[in-house]
């Protein structure tokens, strides 16, 4: 099994182990995430396992941001090729990602401050990837230290988060693909369009972009 360790600690390989024991005991995508629901949790808020620079900002003089904009940091923790990553996103205050999807299962959770997510689902036929698109904006939810909530396309995929806290927000990304190597949407909901962006990592470099994944499946 290829792996690559960007964080290796005790803490982060239990987390992994978790995972692995929970695809093999469930074949079904929704009953995978619902029995991480526990362990994520006490991942989120476990203070010894994420640390620096990945529970912060893009250091000054740091050679490569990512391409989410703003300043934002996505840290790459953990890679299984195509099949499973976890990252922390890290956004300064005030700060908003793109409306975007993911096209992979997942659970995305609070590590520390606070973010406003705002939750969208195409209300078209979900057929272009760029140009024109309408999307459905289905709520806005205040997310704390500890929150969390489930990524499965096609539906609970899309959404925009804003730090709220007057600290950078840190959010912890579990997610059954290489997201931040594929091409997948970025939205502009007020002029109805789409189009393909990669958002990369900051710390590694995609050696090319991936297509969008056909399946969402387990992480073996």
């Amino acid at each position: 099994m290829d792996e690559e360790w960007y964080l290796d600690n005790r803490r982060l390989r239990s987390f992994i182990d978790t995972v692995d024991e929970a695809a093999d005991e469930h074949e079904e995508i929704p009953a995978l995430i619902e029995s991480l629901h526990d362990p994520f949790r006490e991942l989120l808020t476990d203070d010894e396992w994420l640390t620096e620079p990945y529970d912060g900002l893009v250091p000054e003089g740091y050679d490569d941001r990512g391409e989410m904009g703003g300043d934002i940091a996505q840290w790459l923790l953990y890679r299984r090729p195509e099949k499973l990553t976890i990252f922390s996103l890290v956004l300064p205050p005030g700060v908003s990602t793109p409306v975007h999807d993911h096209l992979a299962w997942g659970l995305v959770g609070i590590y520390s401050g606070t973010q406003t997510e705002e939750f969208y689902r195409r209300a078209d036929d979900e057929g272009a990837h760029i140009g024109h698109a309408e999307l459905e904006h289905i709520g806005t939810e205040e997310m704390e230290r500890g929150d969390f909530y489930e990524l499965v396309p096609p539906n609970n995929d899309i959404h925009q988060v804003q730090t709220s806290s007057d600290v950078p927000s840190v959010s912890i990304h579990l997610l059954g693909g290489d997201v931040g190597c594929i091409q997948r949407h970025q939205f502009d909901p007020e002029a109805d369009f789409v189009e393909m962006f990669q958002s990369h990592y900051t710390n590694v470099r995609c050696e090319r972009a991936l297509s969008p994944p056909e399946e969402h499946g387990p992480p073996h």
